[in-house]
């Protein structure tokens, strides 16, 4: 049986791969003995299968992509830091009001002095979190001029 040269080369990526039948690989084989523009499709096939060609274009998009999904991350980073250190720092002085200060009989003062320095240094964290997510998305700005 003769088959055309559209059909052995639909049924090509399967005899590369070898998962089609028996009889349809015999049917394959005969054809590419006589037909040597069948053979150069396979060989052309093999080629780009084993050494793939990777364009500029496509190169540059995935550093592209790369690039910016580095920055996201980023900006996303110091955005949650701000975000828990604000968070962190009302719950600090909030939790000093609530407990409150008592002097105890001796004349001793109990108060959760502790509490005010770890509020500031959240506030600390804040505002540098806060620098940081400007100039990160000032730098965004520029690179994207």
């Amino acid at each position: 049986m003769r088959l055309s040269c559209e059909v052995i080369r639909d049924l090509l990526p399967l005899y590369y791969d070898k998962v089609c039948s028996k009889e349809s690989s015999s049917l394959i084989e005969e054809h590419l003995a006589e037909c040597p523009q069948c053979l150069d499709e396979l060989q052309k096939f093999k080629m780009n299968l084993e050494n793939p060609t990777i364009s500029d274009g496509k190169i540059k998009v995935m550093e592209n992509i790369s690039e910016k999904w580095k920055r996201d991350r980023r900006v996303s980073f110091t955005k949650g830091s701000m975000l828990v250190s604000a968070l962190a720092a009302i719950i600090c002085f909030i939790a000093y009001n609530v407990i409150g200060s008592k002097v105890l009989p001796d004349g001793t003062l109990v108060e959760p002095f502790a509490l005010i320095p770890i509020g500031y240094i959240f506030v600390l964290v804040f505002i540098i979190s806060l620098i940081c997510n400007f100039v990160f998305l000032k730098k965004y700005k520029i690179n994207t001029k």
